[in-house]
């Protein structure tokens, strides 16, 4: 078992980690179906480019043996803003041969609730 996807907080962090370093073939690696073309709804569309990223407030809601709801919040410094940002994301997990994938977001997504960014210099 690869050591990166033995809970589903460690194989958040593995995903969001491969996001931040752009690093597609491992986030690919993190989710149930192993295709990663860019991401999910509601995940990393409205963020700007970061130079520091944490996963925070985990909490697991099991569904059924082999089914997890993880509910958090990504934090984050967008390079050029002084202040810490932050937005909520839930995610599904499945357990294949023992280890968790991130399963693929079903009905209506939307994009997560952030606030505008006020920047130090224009860009």
């Amino acid at each position: 078992m690869d050591p990166r996807f033995a809970t589903p907080s460690r194989t958040l962090d593995t995903f969001w980690k491969a996001l931040g370093d752009g690093d597609a073939e491992t986030a690919a690696m993190c989710l149930e179906n192993g295709d990663y073309e860019g991401p999910f709804p509601g995940t990393v569309w409205s963020m700007p480019p970061t130079r520091e990223l944490r996963l925070e407030t985990m909490s697991q809601l099991p569904v059924r043996r082999g089914l997890v709801m993880v509910n958090y919040e990504v934090h984050y410094h967008a390079i050029g803003v002084s202040e810490e940002l932050s937005f909520p994301v839930e995610n599904q997990l499945v357990q294949v041969r023992g280890e968790w994938r991130i399963a693929a977001p079903f009905g209506n997504a939307s994009l997560p609730v952030t606030r505008p960014i006020h920047r130090l210099l224009p860009i």
